[in-house]
Parts: C-alpha cells; structure tokens; sequence
C-alpha cells in the first residue's frame, strides 16, 4: 500500500504535470492564432495564459517553491526547447504588432496582450532580462530580438529601468555572451525602420480575418521610434566612456571569443552616429569622441573582420557626401579623425598592416584574389580622409582675396600638398601592388577601376577626388605628379567609359537618392566651365564621345522637366550643360 506522503506527492506530480500540458496547449493555439494575424479567436478567460503561466509563486511553503522551480515557473530555469518556443511566440506577437500598426489597422486584441505586457503585468520583461545571463547562446539569441522588437512597439512607454539595467550590465560583465545580448538588442532598436512594409509583400499575406474586431491607428507618432532609439542611446551615454575603455583592452589584446561581441559593438557605433538612424547631433555628439585609439588598432594583429568594421566606422565618421561636402565649417570630430588618419599613412606605414592576404602581394602569402571589400574600404576612408583635410583648411581662411590671409593661405596649402601628396602616393602604391592595375594609370583612372561594383563608393570616391584636386589647384594645377593623379576630367573620362557612354546611367544616378551624384555632376561640371581647355586636353579622341553622353543627358533631362516629371530643381545642373554644350560648338567650330 503507498505510503500517504508519496501518495500525496504523486497527486501533486501528476497536477504539475497535467498544468504544464495545458500551458504548452494554451500556446500552441496561441501561436497558431498568431499565424493568422488575429488572436479573436481566443476566449477573454485564455487569452494571456500562455504569460501567466510565467508568473514566479512567491511563497514560504518549501514544498511549492520546490515545485515552482521543477515545472519552471521562471523562463530561465525552463527547457531550453520549451523556452525557444515560448520567447519565439513573444517574438512573433511583437512582429504582427509592429508590423499591423505601421499598416494602421490592429486587431485589438493583439493590442490588448501588448498593453499588458508594456505594463510588465506579467513580469516577463524582467525575465528576458534575466535571459542575458544564460549560457545557452540559442535562447540568448531569440530573446535579444524579442526584447528590442518589444522595446519598439512600446516605444516612449518603454520603462528606463530596463534599459539602465540593461546597459549596466555591459560596464558590470567580462563574459562576451552577456555584453552581445545587451549590444544585440541596443543595435536592432536603433537600426529598426519604420514603415519597412516591403513594396512587393503580399497583399493578400497582410489581410486580417474578415470576423476581426479591428483597432484604426491614425495617430501618425504611432509609427516614429525615434523616441525609444533616443532613449537607447541616452542609457548609453553615461556608460560610453568606460565602455569604450573596455573594448579597447578587448581589442588591445585580441581573442577570437571576443568576436561576435566586438562586431557588434563597432555595429552599433556606426548605426548609432549613421545619417540613417535619423537621430538628433545633440544625441549622438559624445559618440563621435575616443576615436582615436581605435585608429592605432589598425595593425598585423587585428584580423580582417575587424578591420573591416572598423573601417566601417571611421567611413560613417567621415561621411563627406552626403554631409560634410555640404557644409562650410566642419566639425572637430571628424577633422580630427582624418588628420590622424592622414598622418597614420604618412608616418605610421598604416596601409602595411592591411590583412588583404593577396597571393602575389606584399600583404601575407597564399592564393585567391584578396579581400577587396576591406581595400574598397581603406581606399576610400583614406580619400575622405584627404579631402576633409583640404577642405578643412580651405574653410579657415575662406576670403583668399585679402593680402595676408591669403599668403597664410598659400603657406598653410603648400604644407598640406605635400602631406597629401605623399599620402596619394602610399595610396597608389598599395593599390598597384595588391590590384591588376597599370603602373602607370594614375588615381584618378583607377578609383574609377577600384569601385565599379559599388555606386555609393564610386561617386563618393569620385567627389573627395575632385574636391581635393579643386582645393589644391585653386591657383593653377601643380607642376607635379599631383595634376595627373588628381585630374577630375580624366575621371570623368574614365567614368563615362565604365558606363559604356549610357547617358541613362547617369540619370538614374541624378534621379535616385542612393548616391551623391548630384552633387559630384555639379561640381563637376562648374569644373569644367573654368578649365574647358584642360577638359577637352584630357579628353582626346574622346571629347566627341564623352560630350555625346552630356549632351544626351541634357535632353533627357529637358524631357523630363518639360513634363513635371523631376523629383527636384535640376535647373543649375541644366544650365551648366548647356554652358558646356556652347563651349564644344565653339571648339567644334574652331
């Protein structure tokens, strides 16, 4: 016969056995619900089971806590299987939320269970958080990304308790799985688009079920998290210094288990000052700071990956044009880091550290074609380093008209063109040796050459090179090697070859915000109104060619402003090609 207690412990097994059944239950049909983009189908009594079920009991009795513990009344001391499936539910409930609220039709129920979580009624908030501490990397994954998609839909109602916890505990932790949970969930919310509908989803996909009781969102700041994204970078901010600090040692003394965590953290530096994260200069000032021991970083014992998002940083630093080209004063920040970069090639042989493992280089041995995304990279942070330089200096002493300034001017140049001069010069040695270039093409053909695959890269590489070639050449181009290697018609020459001569290439580029080429035709072309002869010279053969495509454009362009159909003024842009235009009649007629 069974002894009364262990009978007594049986009936409770066998309870706690039949609760956790009815749990699992409650949130298969929870998610299944879920999958049909409405949760009516769900009596009011079930509807928030499934998170109930996650509520600590907080009691003396020894007995209950024991069991609390056994059926895991707390996610991080459930199964690993049975805790992936329930947070992968969470994640999937904030998703159709944020995702119904950006269409700005909700099923309210769906709102309902995201009220009561965004008041933590459950306590499951503090529970993800409890989860940055597991040592299973799969449940420490998914609920990073439910937390951060947690975090937007609740926007400025997120409570900043949590996120101070949150980013204490990446001042507080040594363990690279820990402070990849907290960067993880930090760079999601602040790289997070709103109104990220994908123009060719589904229609049919995004429907809610025809017996929906739906919610109208027309509150147009239901779709901004700016506000949560500055709320992010704020808990940041007190802690970046000695963040910093510590991933500054980190990479000091480099380990591959620190890996992930580093990527990230450079990851999120660069979203965080990105033009793309849309937030305020005043928010993000302070994270344009302590760039500088990064730079000495960039050596033999930091591997590729590193380098690479590091130069990815130093890129969205430095990010002349769609920013600093445009301004007239430039910010210390930035012209801080182009000097010591500018002076790292210079003095400190930087390019020889590059990892670019090229098997017929001088950058390590074996075979393959080499990194050349990470050159890609070097290349132009190096160009954008120059032409910041320049214009920095340029902009000190903007009325060169006046006697005094304008021989402190002529000084401040002549050592500045010397600087550059030899940084180029690194420059186009590297290239030469690690890429199948002429020796005697000079920079401004081979940038051209360097970036034909990447738009965003070629055309900022092509303005740094005029701009630095205009700045330097304000009083006639060198008697120097400069001239050449700067020349901004032999890059345009260069340009128009790699488009096979397609005018329609070139309006794409005018009509689309992806590049700065807008800005680049512009300038160009104001280039070109003053050195006509120097364009038609460098030039040749292909002046009839080249002029071809101008002219082409200029008619598609006139087409297209004669029926209302361009997205902004081109009208400047117009009347240079005409000026142009007039000056190649005139050569043609000479």
């Amino acid at each position: 016969m069974e002894e009364p207690a262990k009978k007594k412990q049986r009936i409770v097994n066998e309870d706690d056995d039949e609760n956790e059944d009815e749990l699992i239950t409650e949130m298969e049909r929870f998610q299944k619900c879920l999958l049909t983009q409405c949760l009516c189908g769900i009596p009011e009594s079930s509807l928030r089971k499934p998170f109930a079920g996650t509520n600590p009991t907080r009691s003396t009795n020894n007995t209950v806590a024991v069991n609390d513990r056994r059926n895991g009344s707390v996610l991080s001391e459930w199964e690993p299987d049975r805790t992936l499936e329930f947070i992968s539910c969470l994640q999937l409930l904030f998703d159709l939320a944020i995702k119904q609220n950006t269409r700005g039709l909700m099923c309210s129920r769906v709102a309902d269970v995201c009220d009561a979580l965004t008041r933590n009624e459950h306590g499951i908030i503090d529970q993800l958080l409890d989860l940055s501490c597991t040592s299973n990397k799969f449940v420490s994954f998914t609920a990073s990304r439910a937390l951060a998609s947690f975090f937007i839909i609740t926007k400025e109602n997120t409570e900043e308790s949590w996120l101070e916890r949150l980013t204490q505990s990446l001042v507080n932790t040594n363990s690279p799985s820990q402070m990849l949970f907290t960067l993880d969930v930090v760079k999601r919310v602040v790289e997070h688009k709103d109104c990220e509908i994908h123009p060719l989803e589904d229609a049919d996909n995004s429907m809610l079920p025809t017996n929906c009781n739906t919610l109208v969102v027309s509150d147009p700041e239901s779709l901004d998290s700016t506000a949560v994204k500055a709320m992010c970078v704020k808990a940041l901010e007190s802690k970046w210094t000695l963040l910093v600090a510590k991933f500054d040692a980190i990479l000091g003394s480099y380990t591959p288990q620190h890996e992930s965590a580093v990527i990230t953290f450079l990851d999120l530096w660069e979203s965080i000052i990105s033009v793309k994260a849309n937030l305020s200069v005043i928010d993000t000032k302070l994270f344009y700071s302590q760039l500088d021991n990064l730079v000495l970083l960039l050596n033999t014992n930091v591997p590729g990956i590193i380098w690479r998002h590091l130069l990815g940083l130093f890129n969205e630093v430095l990010c002349y044009g769609s920013t600093l080209a445009l301004q007239d004063v430039l910010p210390d920040e930035p012209c801080s880091l182009a000097h010591l970069i500018v002076r790292a090639v210079k003095d400190w042989r930087l390019l020889d550290g590059l990892p670019y493992r090229h098997g017929s280089g001088r950058f390590g041995g074996g075979s393959g074609e080499g990194d050349r995304p990470l050159l890609q990279k070097l290349v132009l942070l190096v160009l954008k380093s120059v032409a910041v330089t320049v214009k920095e200096t340029r902009s000190d002493t903007s009325d060169s008209s006046l006697g005094s300034e304008a021989e402190d001017l002529d000084a401040d140049m002549a050592v500045i063109e010397r600087s550059i001069r030899e940084v180029l010069r690194q420059l186009d040695q590297c290239v030469k040796c690690l890429m199948p270039f002429h020796p005697e093409m000079p920079l401004s053909q081979w940038v051209v050459q360097m970036f034909h695959d990447q738009d965003d890269f070629l055309i900022e590489g092509m303005v740094c090179s005029l701009d630095v070639a205009v700045g330097l050449f304000y009083r006639g181009p060198p008697q120097n090697e400069l001239a050449h290697m700067l020349s901004p018609s032999l890059t345009f020459v260069q340009f128009v070859r790699a488009v096979s001569h397609d005018p329609d290439v070139l309006l794409d580029l005018l009509v689309s915000n992806e590049t700065c080429f807008l800005l680049y035709l512009l300038r160009f072309l104001k280039y070109v109104r003053r050195n006509w002869p120097e364009f038609v010279s460098c030039c040749g053969r292909e002046l009839d060619d080249t002029m071809t495509v101008l002219i082409r454009l200029r008619l598609a362009i006139d087409r297209l402003v004669s029926k209302a159909l361009f997205p902004y003024n081109i009208n400047p842009v117009l009347r240079l090609l005409e000026k142009c235009e007039s000056f190649y009649e005139g050569n043609i007629d000479n």
